[in-house]
């Protein structure tokens, strides 16, 4: 387990694959990930049997709120031992947890986990370009645009385009550590 300031990063559990579907079958949820609403009954029983367990090259942990009530997940892919970085991804499924900092917690969170105690130097991730909270979420974080996916998912029937934002060891670091001494 990894602790936030507010939420808890741990391992999948049977027990969140319901809620875990109907987030996905929500269709403004699905939406933000690029994905269609339509999720199979067994959608996730293959990630809980491997990737969910997995922690060398990805992994995927269930996000917590303060109360231990399951709000989101939050998932590092590709993770490269050479050139040390990882994609990351990261779904609030429970609309109540969204705008609260959780998300940005999380992120936190992992990202000095896969900085120092994995060694990365560069972490990444992709964006529907018109989700603006998202966006915002993750530049606070330190995120940096870095380049664009032109037409690069299919969504509601149509072509939308991916940023694509880095964020690397160094820059994180200083800037986490500012925020911690603005507030201890």
């Amino acid at each position: 387990m990894l602790q936030g300031d507010w939420v808890t990063l741990r391992p999948f559990r049977a027990s969140d694959l319901p809620t875990m579907r109907a987030w996905f079958r929500d269709p403004a949820t699905a939406r933000t990930w690029g994905r269609d609403p339509l999720v199979p009954d067994d959608a996730f029983e293959t990630d809980l049997a491997g990737r969910f367990r997995s922690f060398d090259r990805s992994g995927c942990f269930a996000i917590d709120d303060e109360h231990g009530t399951l709000v989101g997940r939050i998932d590092y892919e590709h993770l490269d031992p050479v050139d040390r970085t990882a994609e990351l991804m990261i779904l609030l499924g429970d609309p109540a947890s969204r705008g609260r900092g959780m998300g940005s917690d999380a992120l936190r969170t992992l990202i000095r986990h896969l900085f120092s105690d994995r060694q990365l130097e560069r972490v990444w991730l992709t964006v529907i370009a018109w989700n603006h909270p998202a966006i915002r979420a993750y530049e606070n974080v330190g995120f940096v645009r870095e380049a664009v996916r032109v037409q690069d998912v299919w969504v509601d029937g149509a072509w939308h385009d991916q940023l694509v934002m880095g964020l690397l060891r160094d820059e994180f670091t200083e800037r986490d550590s500012q925020l911690a001494a603005a507030h201890p």
